[in-house]
């Protein structure tokens, strides 16, 4: 299954974060959750880093994401809170 991006938010060129490098920054500036295996929260980090990529790619993500920890659907947000993914898309969020 592959989920689609959130064009509305493709469309809008006011995103802080502008590549791969910075989304990198983004991603690794949240801190692991207390009791998050650090196994787990490595693993999480590098899906959203993959969402990142396919976002600075224009294509879609070839994954399924099922509901993972709250930090990591803002990791997979612009800092200023759009969606790179069509949430409702992601099993489990809603």
């Amino acid at each position: 299954m592959s989920i689609p991006l959130n064009t509305l938010c493709l469309s809008d060129s006011s995103s802080t974060i502008n590549d791969i490098a910075q989304a990198r920054l983004w991603v690794n500036s949240f801190p692991r959750p207390s009791g998050f295996n650090p196994y787990a929260w490595n693993t999480t980090k590098r899906i959203a880093l993959e969402i990142w990529k396919c976002y600075f790619a224009n294509r879609s993500f070839e994954r399924t994401v099922n509901f993972m920890h709250p930090s990591f659907y803002i990791m997979i947000r612009t800092p200023e809170g759009a969606p790179l993914l069509v949430e409702r898309s992601i099993r489990g969020l809603n």
